[in-house]
């Protein structure tokens, strides 16, 4: 018997420590996530701290563009042939730092989800930019080259925008998460930038946005909580749009200025507080699975 009660021990030793993930403490307020589920922020709420919190993210945008320039050409016509202008030319976008600032909340699930662990949402004013080279040759009937002129377009727009994403967490330590979220942002043009050119250019298959964008957008960061009996943490990540909705333009997430196309992006900064519980409310009443199962019982009649 005493060989088995050994034998016992032994087997449940080895497979605890063949577990090799992260296992919470055993006080509540310490607990920072149930591995086996990977929902480390539902935890969080055990100790002192409410499942919502206030949010602050900033940093700085940037518009990614099509790399080098696109040639193109463009005959005026005249009656008499050989007379005709041919103008040759070329475009490329190029892209500009922005900024931008929100505040918002975060909702952390009541229960354990597999998906999905916290929602956040937020308000705040973003500044996207870009500008557009352009170089034209302008030659006569004979193709002779009688003239070179440039220009330049650039602009900034200034977006108030409303965000709200869902997020799934995967905990690497006590300290450390990844951090996935998908979400929707709507965003509405309060400066619209210039749509004047400094200089000469061709102007063929304009387009400007207009003042309402729709986008849904991804992100992935990585999350970092000082101390896992607080309830605070921040997260440093990118955002990308992946699929315009308003207005659209065959999905494409790009903002449409000038003749070229600009894909916006942001890199978050955002930091977390969750609120604290009030010391004067009476903690909720221990059960065990016996009283559970008899409450579940008496609900289903």
């Amino acid at each position: 018997m005493r060989a088995l009660k050994l034998l016992l021990l032994f087997t449940v030793l080895l497979s605890t420590s063949a577990y090799g993930q992260y296992t919470p403490k055993k006080k509540k307020k310490q607990f920072y996530g149930n591995q086996r589920l990977h929902q480390p922020i539902y935890r969080w709420v055990t100790g002192d701290y409410l499942r919502h919190g206030i949010q602050l993210s900033f940093g700085p945008t940037y518009t990614f563009t099509k790399i080098g320039a696109e040639e193109h050409e463009y005959r005026i016509a005249s009656p008499n042939p050989s007379v005709d202008t041919l103008i040759r030319f070329s475009r490329e976008a190029k892209s500009r730092i922005g900024i931008f600032g929100e505040i918002g909340m975060v909702h952390i699930t009541k229960k354990p989800r597999k998906y999905i662990q916290y929602y956040d949402w937020g308000i705040g004013f973003k500044l996207y930019g870009g500008r557009e080279l352009s170089e034209s040759r302008i030659y006569d009937s004979r193709d002779t080259l009688i003239g070179k002129f440039d220009g330049e377009g650039k602009f900034y727009n200034g977006y108030l925008y409303g965000r709200f994403s869902a997020h799934n967490v995967y905990q690497i330590n006590p300290h450390l998460f990844l951090d996935n979220a998908l979400g929707l942002n709507l965003d509405y043009a309060l400066m619209v930038g210039n749509m004047a050119y400094d200089g000469f250019h061709v102007p063929t298959d304009e387009k400007f946005q207009g003042n309402i964008l729709g986008q849904l957008h991804y992100s992935i960061g990585l999350g970092i909580k000082p101390r896992a009996d607080k309830g605070f943490f921040f997260v440093p990540s990118i955002e990308l749009p992946v699929l315009g909705i308003y207005e659209w333009n065959k999905g494409t997430p790009a903002i449409h200025w000038f003749s070229s196309q600009y894909y916006p992006a942001m890199l978050r900064l955002k930091f977390v507080w969750l609120f604290k519980k009030d010391p004067n409310r009476c903690p909720p009443v221990e059960t065990n699975e016996k009283d559970k199962e008899r409450a579940r019982e008496y609900d289903n009649r």
